[in-house]
This record gives C-alpha cells, structure tokens and sequence, in this order.
C-alpha cells in the first residue's frame, strides 16, 4: 500500500504497538514488486516470457508447436507450396513427408504472436499484408505479396525460409487468405 496510515482508526493512530505491527505488513505484502513483475512477464507482449507469451498466443489463436515437415520432393514451377526442389536435389514424393514439432524460442513465438494479431486485424489488401510479411521476417530478407489481379495472389520470398519458417507461412494460419483469393507461395532468390 502507498499510503497506510490512511486506513488506521484516529483512535489508534498514536499506539506504536500498533503501528509497527501495520507498517511491518504493510512492508511485507507490498504488492507493488509483485505487480511489476506480472505485468512485465505476461501483461507487456513486448517484454513477456515463457507462460506470458502462452497466454497471448491463446489470446491471438496460435500455439508455440509447431509441425514442420522437414523434406523437400521434386517439384514443379506451378506448384503452390514451398517444399519443391529441383532435379538431382530431392527425392520423389512417396505418399508421406517426416514431421515433427518444434516448440519456438520466446522470440520467435513473440513475432509470431505479432503477426497473427496482426491478421485478424487486417483488411487483407496488399499493403496490409506488406506490412505483416515486413514484421514476421524482419531482418530476414525481402518478402512481398503480388497481386496478379485475377483473384489470385503470391506471397513472394526473396530468400530461402527456414523449415520452421515454412511452417509458418503455411500452416499456422498467420498469413491471411482474403475471401476468394486463391494463394500461392514463391521463393524468387537468395538474400
């Protein structure tokens, strides 16, 4: 409490017995260490750890799991996902891809946090989603949205995402599908 002597009776504002006792407590219980510290580990996005991000991420509607499917098959120019490679450098696909979870650092989940509240706020229009791809990969490389004005659209990387940052871009959610658009992924060259 700030001010305790303000919740002391007048009739026992001079007992010294008394008022060492409630400034002992007062000392004791102060909540305001506790406060500070429960607003800066989950209430403060930008500063929260561990349970705190957990919290926001249920809020926004994402989980620090991941499933990420760590294989790329023999693909082609028209495919729509991000898991094609050339010839003579990836196998055929054989019905099945090895997954497995991944749980994301403090940071990395924090900037996914970000961008999925991000799009469900969004208004899904081109410049909208520039600016969510500009916060997701930050410092990672050029990433852009071309809008080929037919009710299609590419969400363009101009560098070589992770395995976790395809799992990302294509199965978390965070990259927003306006209604009726259909959404294709591109990987255009190295950063």
């Amino acid at each position: 409490m700030q001010d305790v002597q303000k919740t002391v009776l007048s009739q026992y504002a001079c007992a010294p017995s008394l008022n060492a006792l409630i400034n002992g407590w007062n000392q004791a219980f102060d909540p305001a260490t506790l406060i500070d510290q429960w607003y800066d580990q989950i209430w403060n996005i930008a500063t929260a750890q561990g349970y705190g991000l957990d919290v926001w991420g249920r809020i926004v509607g994402v989980q620090r799991v991941l499933t990420i499917s760590s294989e790329n098959f023999v693909g082609f120019a028209e495919a729509t996902d991000l898991t094609e490679q050339g010839f003579n450098t990836a196998p055929w696909y054989k019905g099945t891809a090895t997954s497995s979870n991944v749980s994301l650092s403090d940071e990395g989940f924090r900037q996914l946090i970000y961008a999925k509240a991000m799009a469900n706020i969004t208004d899904g229009s081109v410049l909208s989603l520039n600016i969510l791809l500009m916060a997701l990969f930050a410092g990672q490389g050029d990433a852009w949205v071309e809008d080929h004005g037919d009710m299609t659209m590419t969400y363009v990387f101009n560098f070589i995402p992770t395995d976790v940052q395809v799992s990302i871009i294509q199965s978390s959610g965070v990259l927003p599908r306006p209604a009726g658009v259909a959404v294709s992924y591109a990987i255009r060259g190295h950063a």
